[in-house]
């Protein structure tokens, strides 16, 4: 699922904190240091190539749609040189019509459940109050019920957050008709409240105030809407056991896990569902030629869109016909920013996976925004215990220096998670020629993608296993303890990843150089 980058609750209570700002929009892409602001280093590594030339990468972004009409975007887009637009004929014959820019694999779909909704309401009518199938199969019925468990406390929060945000909203529409002046703080803070919604309107937008410093009604209108949207989401959709968008919006046999070819060639969806797309396709390639908005990290990069993510969690047969999609029309990276704690058809995805090792294609998966260990909790998809050298699995360091390095919200794990990659505060595209920082693994996964993609692009004859092992050997160890995402206690990065490193692509380039030549 695509996370929002912060829960509404958590910003009224601590935007304090979160308001400090890098020093540098593009951080992530400055030279490493130990004092704050530890990019990858791209200028130097930039400097290093300047007189070589690169071959073309293509960059497979699995998401939710990249917006092709991007001005920084539009010069780094795939496109697929077989295929006439327009005409709707399979010109390849690679079964997808007109198929320029990638390929849409959940058609008409915008919001979808989690995975956790949906084995709920599968396992539910087999096991509840069924003695006899409970004790034929104990051990799926214990995972029924921790499924059970999960399911009814996140929908009963779900349902409890979305009255709470429609209560403010309330409270907020029915303050602003009492005035007929522009609303500022000493409004608020006079307002006799005549109900409970604008009562607790007014502690919100009092609260919000403090903590940032300011005041500013039309943002926090802003903010407050989208946590209502969030969980409004949440509760009609994500644990709605009767909502299911596949028949009507995509049309394929879903339970065929063999059928490949099903949804259209739309690829972008719009500002609303396509956001995260787009701003993963930017850190990527946006151009970085021009003097305005993103810059890419690897300039002869071409995107592909795989629209696969809809709001909500994704659905494993379409994880693995876009890694298929993505490997058979000349992908060499596939990024995937997405992940959830269920899998419905894991091994339909490890066939994907191997099937991407056997073409050579890297696939680059963020480890998730839960502050967990990954190690002890499932995300899926993931590398079935080592099983493919093909697949890097990415955490989120931020720009702060010492012990507050790694991202308060990034997963982890000594074995489950490889090394860590700018992922605080990035800088990128958004739709409709705008530009946006978010926060997430997701972020940081198509660093660590854009940085494989310019090794690649300049020493094309390594292997994709060859690539994994310089990105990882390459990646400069974190020094001293630092804070565990989701924790106070403190420990060593090499304790808590493979590596224990920060992804770093001018040693990157070094470790490449030395291993193509000694070949």
């Amino acid at each position: 699922m695509k996370r929002i980058n912060v829960h509404i609750i958590t910003l009224c209570l601590a935007i304090g904190a979160m308001a400090q700002n890098p020093n540098d929009s593009l951080w992530h892409l400055l030279p490493y240091s130990k004092k704050g602001n530890a990019g990858i280093g791209y200028q130097e590594a930039v400097n290093m190539m300047k007189d070589k030339k690169p071959q073309s990468i293509i960059v497979a972004i699995a998401d939710a749609g990249v917006d092709i009409y991007h001005p920084d975007l539009i010069n780094s887009l795939w496109k697929n040189p077989l295929e006439i637009e327009g005409n709707k004929i399979d010109d390849d014959n690679n079964g997808y019509i007109d198929d320029i820019y990638g390929w849409n694999f959940i058609g008409n779909t915008t919001y979808d459940n989690m995975e956790l909704t949906r084995q709920y309401a599968l396992l539910n009518p087999i096991y509840e109050l069924k003695p006899e199938a409970q004790a034929n199969n104990p051990d799926e019925y214990t995972t029924y019920l921790e499924i059970k468990d999960k399911f009814l406390k996140d929908k009963s929060e779900s349902k409890l957050f979305f009255e709470f945000f429609r209560t403010i909203s309330q409270g907020v529409e029915s303050i602003e008709k009492k005035y007929e002046r522009k609303i500022d703080k000493s409004v608020i803070e006079n307002h006799k409240s005549q109900n409970k919604a604008e009562e607790l309107a007014k502690r919100m937008i009092l609260r919000y105030a403090k903590a940032t410093k300011s005041f500013d009604i039309e943002s926090i209108k802003k903010d407050l809407e989208e946590g209502y949207k969030q969980y409004d989401y949440l509760y009609n959709y994500a644990y709605n056991t009767s909502f299911n968008p596949r028949i009507e919006h995509v049309g394929d046999e879903y339970y065929n896990l063999t059928e490949r070819v099903y949804g259209n060639n739309q690829v972008y969806y719009g500002e609303e569902f396509s956001s995260h797309g787009t701003h993963l396709a930017g850190i990527v390639a946006a151009d970085g030629t021009n003097n305005f908005g993103a810059k890419g990290i690897c300039s002869s990069c071409k995107i592909m869109s795989i629209r696969n993510v809809p709001e909500g969690d994704e659905r494993d047969k379409d994880v693995a016909n876009g890694i298929r999609y993505a490997v058979d029309n000349g992908a060499k990276i596939v990024n995937m920013s997405f992940g959830k704690g269920y899998s419905d058809f894991p091994l339909t995805v490890k066939e994907a996976i191997g099937y991407a090792a056997s073409k050579d294609v890297l696939l680059v998966h963020a480890a998730g925004n839960d502050g967990e260990n990954n190690d002890k909790s499932d995300n899926f998809p993931h590398d079935f215990e080592d099983a493919y050298p093909n697949w890097i699995e990415v955490g989120a360091s931020s720009w702060r220096s010492g012990s507050k390095a790694l991202a308060t919200f990034s997963n982890y794990g000594k074995t489950e998670v490889d090394l860590f990659s700018p992922g605080v505060d990035i800088y990128s595209t958004t739709p409709e020629n705008q530009y946006e920082a978010y926060d997430g693994t997701s972020m940081a996964s198509p660093v660590v993608s854009g940085v494989a993609a310019f090794v690649w692009s300049y020493y094309p004859s390594l292997s994709a296993a060859q690539l994994k092992n310089i990105i990882l050997q390459s990646s400069v160890p974190i020094k001293g303890r630092i804070r565990i995402p989701g924790s106070k206690r403190k420990t060593r990065a090499h304790k808590i990843s493979r590596t224990g490193g920060l992804v770093n692509l001018p040693n990157a380039l070094r470790l490449a150089e030395k291993i193509v030549s000694n070949e």
